[in-house]
């Protein structure tokens, strides 16, 4: 059975490779990044130990800690966008556990990560392994970190299953992975901060106390049974290394009966829930919307904003931008100057990005819109008002923590008035983009990262990046006066607020009226482009 399952993974690997060019790309770009890193990892195991004994040790138990929690946390965060994951999808197989089970460790075993991994864990054995009889162990235990890896990312996934495939935990997922490179970033900083190693004497001694407490983990007590058969104690390696294969077996059963309750066990039936009516405006926003066809566009927006996988993914990172940011200035004593308030509108020019294609999400739904028969320039407007609305939140969430921060309160009105004037040229900009140059969002519901513009070729980019380009042009002279204000002449700041709010909304008007006038005339060719495009 396992050599059916390798056979039909191998035909999956191709056949979704022929004819499919996004894929094939995409194979290519995860091997280009992460083969340098393969090499840089079998070199670090394969050098270190011979060059320094003293850090070989505790480097040999963290290097296979990690890759064994990226093997854990990995493919729950991408389960969504791998149906390999799914044991769901064997249900109907006439198998039993035990032969899923082993067709699919075989099976799991074959792609990009399994062979990258395996060449990071060649290096221990380049590294550790001696002339004799401990080269034996020093092999069994890299196979069986490799196991571990394997065994784990299939435990977890399968547990898991029911829970990975509904909407909350997905969005979830898209947080967690949102806030991944963020905590790793500021975790590293923190170690190293508190640590402060200042010689590879120091560095080993740090290694070595984080190694003493996850050295008794599964994948840690296969490191310590290498480096001990590296160093000649073959009966202590002996005893760590069946430890970490009864580890092994332990995961592999748990694997083997959440595979078998999967299978066998009716899904649980969804409860429904009463909800009290709720009106077509949000209240906490009804003071700020029109009670009109603007009114509702805005409100039909910002649920959008809310619910919509796609926009929700957009809106996470802009708001964990804008929290790096305050966090930055925090950890960075030396950046802390009134000044430093008005880089929150640095932010809100990034985020205002996002509204180049403000008509991607309706898709086909936009022909409701269509039949309305309201005035076309009421879309373009409800959409600048929820963008806005949420925007000048995240702004105000940026500049107040700062000037708490560097006591430059006195900055912080001139970002909200000079941010309502960036807001309002970026947005002008973005209503004539967004009717001309549309951009259809993906018709798949669990790739939350699936690509945009598909068939479009370069088209796109190009379109997006003239647009970007166009937004920083025109904003020159406002940023020009903001840095006159604060280099030259103070009350240069004075003059920039309502400058900058009557050039930003005289843009934004001519923006309205140029996309809503030619949307006009075009509404049928707008709804076709709109049409959902496929992915994979």
């Amino acid at each position: 059975m396992a050599r059916v399952f390798v056979r039909l993974k191998l035909r999956l690997l191709r056949n979704g490779l022929r004819g499919n060019w996004q894929q094939t790309i995409g194979l290519v770009a995860g091997i280009v990044v992460a083969a340098p890193l393969a090499v840089a990892g079998f070199a670090l195991l394969a050098v270190v130990p011979r060059s320094s004994p003293r850090l070989g040790p505790s480097l040999a138990v963290a290097v296979f800690v990690v890759v064994f929690l990226a093997w854990a946390v990995l493919p729950v965060l991408s389960f969504s966008s791998d149906a390999t994951l799914d044991p769901a999808r064997l249900a109907l197989l006439p198998l039993r556990p035990r032969q899923l089970v082993s067709g699919l460790f075989a099976a799991s075993c074959i792609g990009i990560a399994p062979a990258l991994t395996l060449a990071v864990l060649l290096g221990a054995v380049a590294g550790y392994a001696p002339l004799g009889p401990g080269a034996v162990i020093v092999v069994a235990a890299v196979l069986v970190e490799l196991v571990l890896c394997v065994a784990v990312a299939r435990a977890l996934t399968t547990a898991l299953s029911r829970w990975l495939r509904t909407r909350k935990v997905r969005d979830l997922a898209v947080v967690v992975v949102a806030l991944g490179g963020l905590t790793l970033n500021l975790g590293v900083q923190a170690v190293v901060h508190l640590t402060q190693p200042t010689s590879a004497g120091d560095l080993a001694d740090t290694l070595r106390v984080v190694a003493r407490v996850v050295g008794w983990l599964p994948p840690g007590l296969a490191a310590r049974a290498l480096v001990g058969a590296g160093q000649g104690h073959l009966a202590t390696a002996t005893g760590e290394l069946l430890l970490a294969v009864l580890a092994a077996l332990l995961l592999l059963w748990w694997w083997y009966r959440s595979l078998a309750r999967v299978l066998t066990s009716a899904e649980p039936a969804a409860r429904t829930r009463r909800r009290a009516a709720v009106g077509l405006i949000p209240r906490l926003v009804r003071p700020l919307l029109p009670a009109d066809a603007r009114g509702a566009v805005a409100a039909k927006e910002l649920r959008y904003m809310a619910r919509h996988p796609r926009l929700r993914v957009l809106w996470v990172m802009n708001g964990l931008l804008t929290i790096g940011l305050v966090v930055l200035a925090a950890l960075v004593t030396e950046a802390r100057r009134p000044e430093l308030v008005l880089a929150a509108l640095a932010i809100l020019y990034v985020i205002s990005t996002n509204a180049l294609n403000q008509f991607g999400a309706d898709g086909g739904a936009w022909w409701t819109n269509l039949v309305a028969g309201h005035d076309p320039r009421a879309d373009l407007i409800g959409k600048n008002l929820a963008t806005g609305i949420v925007s000048m939140a995240l702004l105000a969430v940026a500049a107040v923590p700062l000037a708490a921060l560097t006591g430059g309160w006195l900055y912080l009105p001139v970002v909200l008035f000079v941010g309502v004037g960036v807001l309002a040229a970026s947005l002008g900009v973005a209503n004539f983009v967004s009717v001309r140059y549309p951009i259809p969002m993906p018709e798949v519901t669990t790739n939350l990262w699936a690509a945009q513009g598909i068939g479009q070729g370069c088209t796109t980019g190009l379109v997006q990046t003239a647009a970007f380009m166009v937004q920083g042009t025109l904003l020159v002279p406002i940023a020009v006066l903001v840095g006159v204000g604060v280099f030259v002449w103070w009350p240069a700041l004075l003059i920039v607020c309502p400058v900058a709010v009557g050039y930003g909304l005289g843009l934004w008007w001519a923006g309205v009226r140029a996309g809503g006038d030619w949307l006009r005339d075009h509404q049928p060719e707008l709804l076709a482009a709109l049409r959902p495009t496929r992915a994979a």
